[in-house]
């Protein structure tokens, strides 16, 4: 994604929660592949109420900081502000990703039953890719086409965006990885390679202007972008692994849940740093 697809941000005033989220994560897929007796997401109520005042002041000032001087405190500081009072609390900024979370539960549950051939219509999908003669890359494609949803707004494109961007750091971490039959460990480790990427896209669309218009050289700019999602990535993974043990072979819906709870916790822990 980059900071160029960073906004202004929503301005005070606005409600914490937009009035068409819940159409994007109604857009979300299910995937061809995941058996039918898996109950769905339910839908997910969004936090209440209008953004305080200057909502994103303290967090871009302290983002400011961290861009000019490197200094991992003010980055820990710009985060917690952008939760606390840019997002409403930890809360509220978990569910502004109830599409993200969403995704990640549908990503989970079609890559599993992908991997167990658990179903007809999941042997079917993965059969059709394998005599196609699929490369990795066309699998990724394939994921993302079965599950994001296809409008243009900034929710919708970042979801493509993380999926398909986790779904490839995975392979760099491990190119002999078959997407396709997947083991457990290394679906949880793309878990937390999308959360993580999601997180950071909303953190970049609503404060990363900061990022922009800074007087550093952009290769420094470049580089402290860099850094943030890498301090994003690892609590969100902190958060993820703890998490895994709660509920053996979730549904989606539980699947949804612990993401809730994941995305929950790291900005409970980045608000913990102010």
């Amino acid at each position: 994604m980059g900071t160029s697809t960073s906004s202004s941000g929503p301005g005070s005033g606005n409600p914490l929660d937009p009035p068409w989220l819940d159409d994007v994560a109604s857009g979300v897929g299910s995937g061809s592949g995941v058996p039918i007796g898996d109950p769905g997401v339910p839908p997910r109520d969004g936090p209440t109420g209008n953004a305080a005042p200057a909502r994103y002041r303290e967090a871009r000032t302290q983002l400011r900081k961290f861009i000019n001087t490197g200094d991992r405190a003010s980055l820990g500081r710009a985060l917690g502000h952008y939760s606390r009072s840019g997002s409403g609390g930890a809360g509220a900024a978990a569910s502004r990703m109830r599409a993200s979370t969403k995704a990640g539960a549908e990503l989970f549950s079609l890559l599993s039953a992908a991997a167990t051939r658990s179903s007809a219509e999941a042997r079917a999908w993965v059969d059709d890719l394998r005599n196609s003669g699929a490369t990795a890359d066309d699998v990724v494609n394939a994921i993302v086409k079965e599950l994001a949803p296809p409008g243009g707004s900034a929710d919708e494109e970042s979801l493509r965006d993380a999926m398909a961007a986790a779904l490839s750091d995975l392979l760099v971490q491990e190119p002999n990885l078959d997407l396709l039959s997947l083991g457990q460990d290394d679906i949880w480790s793309l878990m937390s390679l999308f959360l993580a990427i999601e997180v950071t896209n909303r953190v970049c669309f609503d404060i990363g202007q900061s990022l922009e218009s800074s007087q550093v050289e952009p290769a420094i700019a470049v580089q402290r972008e860099q850094e943030m999602r890498g301090f994003i990535r690892s609590e969100v993974r902190t958060a993820v692994r703890a998490l895994r043990t709660t509920t053996a072979n979730p549904t989606r819906a539980e699947l949804d849940d612990l993401m809730q709870v994941a995305v929950k916790t790291t900005f409970e822990v980045f608000e913990g740093l102010l």
